[in-house]
């Protein structure tokens, strides 16, 4: 085991070092006045000197620590120093990595010493992309996407109801998820509805489940592929829906034999269940302007959520891509009051370049809670509606290669004038890489990971070779080609693993075998030198639940395997990454993705004391155990944020 300490002052194998220094001082002062018959001016000339050498050498002495943990595994993902037994935190940086004797000289009265009992400690992990606002709306609000009858959906709307300010709108929820394929299971063994059937046999609720206990409540929730909404009586009032009127444009009203609305309300579609390319929400467009933002205290309610749920699973780090400038000033008040318990990196759209530029931002603008200095456009859709773009046809619907995704309208349409939306999107991302802003982009399908190629081939070209780190977002399924472009570019294939053991179940019924091949091919995207990062994209999209926990995504990368355990052996298990790799792609590449190296994503003495300690050792335990490792104590900035009880 490596346990060559370092320490923040000097390393520990110079300690005795600098006291023979102070001995010499003394020493040379003996010397210089050695002829001197006063012996009190003697005695004071060797005080005084020896004070002033033990000043100078003060500094180099270990300071109290304010938390230790030893006698542990300390895996640092720093390859001059990749293991230790203890680390020590003084204020918000690390001051101490090294064996269990070196960190005694930084335990004093005031420290807090963990006792590890053999546990590992790893570095934070820095999630490369979380819906922040999304993710801290279905933790505090609704969450449906497990929820299939009507005793689960009727009791997760009433505990948001008793939760809620009166008179707010309960809006989301994304019913019966895993009711159209199940959860763990792989290939055609996880089909539950009929392939032809356009809106599927699922679980469709109605207004009488929820009218009872809402009545001056609006409630607008749908169901995961937003082809169905169900509005109770409050809703359907203020959208001016009711026996007598007719239905508004482009949506069915179901109604009773009588023509009373039943509260659902279907969005047209074309295609089966599982093979629509893309619905034009009319339901949503309907009542975008009836539902009123929510409050600033919700929204503040949301954020602690998320933050909390992000100590409890160990990150201490993310980049959020919520979009929306309200959370800005949400996390300058959080910070200002000392409750901010994880760091962002803020990613507006990229059509906000020219706004940001004109303020200064570059790449790095903020501090070590805050920083800002990339945009995020969209290019396709998404694999979970079959929406995600491809040379070929899909292999469920030859009659759609998926769509181009209208960079700033993610969630609305197909752009109705493909080359003019990619000329724009090129035309934008010139001049933001030229004014130094880092660029990421959402590719999911082989034709639109393979445009972004071209595109950043062209940049260089035109803008130069310089340390850029293009983030291609998803990276989900490439040609070979393109992955060796992406490696010989140094591209950051900022990845969610999670999404391997998810979207396998459905993957080959879609795209084939053949093409699947290229699907999260995180082992070839590493050995190309194509920088892999990890995050979750939390909290998913209208198809899956993606959560925060940094287990799933490590088990994913590892195995290849749904969470249960399918199939033996692993999905392309050619694919597979080691446990080291996982880990580092979880830390310190995701803080190079955000040039932010130098201060985290690795324990150094130096960086950011955030540091995490697990419930098992990832790197020794049986790879398919990883998801259900916990943590035990995340600390963020030296400050202990979460602790298991």
């Amino acid at each position: 085991m490596d346990i060559e300490g370092k320490r923040g002052i000097m390393p520990c194998r110079r300690q005795f070092g600098a006291w023979r220094e102070t001995a010499g001082c003394l020493r040379q002062v003996k010397n210089n006045n050695y002829e001197e018959p006063d012996n009190m001016n003697l005695l004071s000339n060797l005080v005084l000197g020896g004070m002033t050498c033990l000043l100078l050498v003060l500094p180099v002495l270990a300071q109290e620590a304010d938390l230790v943990l030893r006698n542990g595994v300390v895996w640092t993902v720093d390859d001059n120093n990749p293991r230790g037994e203890a680390i020590a935190s003084l204020g918000d940086k690390i001051v101490y990595v090294g064996s269990d004797a070196g960190v005694e000289q930084y335990i004093g009265p005031d420290t807090r010493v963990v006792d590890l009992g053999g546990k590992l400690v790893t570095p934070g992990f820095n999630d490369n992309h979380v819906h922040f606002e999304s993710t801290g709306r279905l933790l505090y609000g609704l969450s449906l996407l497990d929820i299939s009858d009507q005793a689960g959906f009727v009791g997760r709307i009433r505990d948001v109801h008793e939760r809620y300010a009166p008179g707010t709108w309960i809006v989301g929820g994304d019913w019966s998820a895993y009711e159209t394929w199940a959860a763990g299971d792989i290939g055609e063994a996880g089909r539950q509805v009929n392939p032809d059937d356009l809106y599927g046999n699922l679980f469709l609720p109605n207004k009488e489940m929820i009218d009872d206990f809402t009545r001056d409540r609006p409630v607008l929730v749908r169901r995961f592929d937003r082809k169905v909404y169900l509005a109770n009586s409050a809703a359907l009032e203020r959208a001016g829906i009711g026996p007598g009127t007719p239905d508004p444009p482009g949506i069915s009203v179901e109604r009773s034999a009588a023509g009373e609305p039943t509260g659902a309300l279907f969005n047209p579609v074309s295609g089966a269940v599982e093979s629509t390319v893309l619905v034009r929400d009319n339901v949503r467009t309907l009542f975008r302007n009836l539902i009123p933002e929510p409050s600033r205290d919700q929204r503040i309610a949301e954020t602690l959520e998320a933050w909390k749920k992000m100590a409890s699973v160990g990150v201490t780090s993310y980049c959020d891509i919520t979009s929306n400038p309200v959370y800005v000033d949400i996390y300058r008040e959080m910070r200002e009051k000392d409750l901010m318990t994880a760091r962002v990196r803020y990613r507006p759209p990229l059509d906000k370049w020219e706004y940001m530029s004109g303020l200064g931002i570059r790449i790095g603008f903020g501090d070590e809670w805050i920083r800002f200095g990339a945009v995020k456009a969209w290019i396709d859709g998404i694999m979970g509606n079959s929406s995600a773009r491809f040379y070929e046809p899909y292999t469920h619907n030859p009659a759609s290669r998926g769509i181009w995704r209208d960079i700033m309208f993610p969630f609305e349409r197909s752009p109705d004038n493909p080359e003019e939306m990619q000329s724009r999107l090129e035309r934008l991302a010139l001049d933001a890489d030229n004014a130094g802003i880092q660029l990421t982009v959402h590719a999911i399908g082989d034709e639109a990971n393979g445009y972004l190629m071209d595109m950043l081939e062209r940049i260089i070209e035109k803008n130069g070779d310089k340390d850029r780190r293009f983030r291609l977002v998803h990276a989900q399924v490439m040609t070979d080609r393109d992955i060796e472009r992406g490696g010989r570019m140094k591209i950051v294939a900022e990845v969610q693993p999670y999404h391997t053991s998810d979207d396998m179940r459905w993957m080959e019924e879609r795209i084939g075998r053949d093409r699947s091949r290229g699907a999260y091919a995180f082992r070839r995207l590493w050995d190309s030198g194509a920088i892999v990062s990890f995050g979750t994209d939390s909290p998913g999209t209208n198809a899956s639940r993606y959560f925060l926990n940094p287990m799933l995504g490590l088990y994913a990368a590892v195995t290849r395997k749904t969470l249960s355990g399918q199939p033996e052996g692993g999905w392309f298990p050619q694919e597979k990454i080691t446990i080291e790799e996982a880990i580092r792609a979880y830390t310190l590449n995701t803080a190079y993705a955000g040039f932010e190296e130098n201060i985290k994503g690795s324990l150094e003495v130096g960086k950011l004391a955030d540091f995490v300690i697990l419930s098992d050792n990832l790197l020794t335990m049986d790879p398919d155990d990883i998801k259900d490792v916990a943590i035990l104590m995340t600390v963020v900035g030296g400050k202990v944020v979460y602790e298991a009880q």
